[in-house]
C-alpha cells in the first residue's frame, strides 16, 4: 500500500453519525469501506487512492471535527478541476455510484468537504500511519504577501520539523486550502498540517494531547496565528486500485 498523503492534492469528506446504533454503524462502515470508497476512486478521473479514519481524540475546546474522515488522493490539478466541474454540473453529469443504503441516508450527515493542496513535506514512514494529528491554522487577518511568506518559511523550515521531533512523528505534511465546499462557521482554516504517527506514538496520542514545550518562537505573523482545531484520527481502511 502506498503511503497516505503523498499526492499533490486531496479531497476530504467528513461525516458524523450521531445517535447511530452499533448495528447501524457496522452496516454503514462496511458499505463505506468495501463499496463506496472504491466506487469514488473508480468514478472520478485522477483519484488514485483513498483512506478512511475515525476520530480518536477530539479537540479539547469543543466539537470541531467529524467522527469519520474519508481522504481521496488526487493525482494532479486536472483531477481536482474535473471533480469540481462535475460537482457544479447537473446530477446527470455526476459519477454514478452504488446506491447508498437506507442506513446511510438515516444516520450520515456531512460536515466537511474540502480540497487541500500540498505545499511542503518532511520525513517518511515505512507503513501507513496508525494515527494522524491534524492541525488547522489561520494566519492573522490582514497579513500581506510578505508576511504570509515569512509565516510559511518559519512554519515549513522550523515549526514543522520541531513538532515532528518533539512528538516522534515519522512524517509531516503541510497543505493550503484549495477549495472548501462545506465547513461549519467560522470557516475552513487556510492551512493544514498533517503529522503521521506509527502505532507506538499513535496510542500515546489517544491517551493524552501532544505536548510541545520549548518550540522556537516565530516572527510576529506566526505568533498571532489562530488554530481552529487540533484532531487525532486513527486509520480504519486504505484502498488503492
Amino acid at each position: 500500500m502506498d503511503q497516505t498523503f503523498t499526492s499533490p492534492l486531496m479531497y476530504w469528506v467528513g461525516i458524523d453519525t450521531d445517535g447511530a446504533s452499533e448495528a447501524q454503524l457496522a452496516e454503514f462502515n462496511a458499505f463505506y469501506s468495501d463499496v463506496h470508497l472504491p466506487d469514488v476512486v473508480a468514478g472520478n478521473q485522477g483519484f488514485v487512492r483513498a483512506h478512511r479514519y475515525e476520530l480518536a481524540r477530539p479537540d479539547s475546546r469543543g466539537d470541531f471535527g467529524p467522527r469519520w474522515l474519508a481522504v481521496y488522493e488526487m493525482a494532479d490539478d486536472d483531477a481536482a478541476a474535473a471533480y469540481l466541474a462535475k460537482n457544479a454540473g447537473s446530477p446527470t453529469q455526476r459519477p454514478s455510484y452504488t446506491p447508498l443504503p437506507d442506513v446511510w441516508q438515516a444516520i450520515a450527515k456531512i460536515r466537511w468537504r474540502i480540497i487541500w493542496r500540498q505545499i511542503a513535506e518532511a520525513g517518511s514512514l515505512e507503513e501507513p500511519p496508525y494515527s494522524i494529528f491534524l492541525v488547522g491554522i489561520d494566519p492573522p487577518g490582514g497579513a500581506d504577501d510578505s508576511a504570509i511568506a515569512e509565516f510559511n518559511a518559519f512554519y515549513t523550515s522550523t515549526h514543522l520539523p520541531e513538532v515532528m521531533a518533539a512528538a516522534g512523528f515519522g512524517r509531516g505534511t503541510r497543505y493550503e486550502r484549495e477549495r472548501a465546499l462545506a465547513h461549519p462557521e467560522p470557516g475552513c482554516p487556510r492551512y493544514l498540517a498533517d503529522y503521521e504517527a506509527d502505532e507506538t506514538v499513535g496510542k500515546d496520542l489517544e491517551a493524552r494531547p501532544p505536548a510541545f514545550a520549548g518550540l522556537t518562537p516565530g516572527p510576529p505573523v506566526w505568533e498571532q496565528h489562530q488554530t481552529p482545531w487540533r484532531l487525532v484520527y486513527n486509520r480504519v481502511r486504505s484502498y488503492s486500485p
